[in-house]
């Protein structure tokens, strides 16, 4: 796992990342967590920071001229290359964690309920009913299944995408396997280098 310290406005990393010209970037046939040879192609998206604004007409995508920049800044994707054991769907991986959203949401309106339930047995001097006991069990497993379902996988812990520079034309990636960040440098030895630092924007 990637560690930094903050230096005014410095980002320092232990570990040194990789700075990518966005437009460029072959990545190497072998798995990014385990270094295994590819068979499988494996979706990294992230989404820029957005500025907000204030009146629609400040919007740059409100004039033609600044629809296709907007539209190539709206979110970056790379195709990556891994093995079978680390191959991730990214639409079973969206649907369970909305299903894991869900349920613990839905338990979690219950706790209402069953504060009030509680509050009335102990209110009249009774023992407080089974099921509220039942239910704190329920809400802890939900719990437990968005935790698992939002850990990161082994291939967003191993892979991460750090952020671009101001016009988007580069891209910070962190890879904790260093013989493949080696690798990648090897592929890409005109378009990507090792940094330690970044400035924070």
């Amino acid at each position: 796992m990637q560690t930094l310290t903050v230096t005014k406005r410095r980002l320092h990393f232990e570990e040194p990342i990789v700075r990518a010209n966005v437009n460029r970037i072959r990545f190497p046939n072998n798995c990014p967590v385990c270094g295994a040879p590819a068979s499988k192609m494996a979706r990294i998206s992230a989404t820029p920071r957005r500025k907000v604004w204030i009146r629609p007409y400040f919007v740059p995508r409100f004039y033609p001229w600044g629809k296709n920049q907007m539209a190539d800044n709206e979110g970056k994707s790379f195709l990556v290359g891994v093995c079978d054991d680390h191959s991730v769907s990214d639409n079973a991986e969206l649907r369970v964690r909305g299903l894991s959203s869900v349920v613990a949401s839905i338990v979690a309106g219950i706790s209402i309920f069953a504060l009030i339930y509680a509050g009335a047995d102990y209110w009249v001097g009774r023992p407080v009913s089974p099921w509220v006991f039942s239910y704190l069990i329920i809400l802890c497993l939900s719990l437990l299944f968005v935790f698992l379902a939002f850990r990161p996988s082994a291939l967003e812990a191993s892979f991460k995408i750090i952020g671009f520079d101001f016009d988007y034309q580069y891209v910070w990636f962190a890879m904790s396997n260093s013989a493949y960040r080696n690798l990648f440098i090897h592929e890409n030895p005109l378009d990507a280098e090792l940094v330690s630092w970044i400035v924070k924007i």
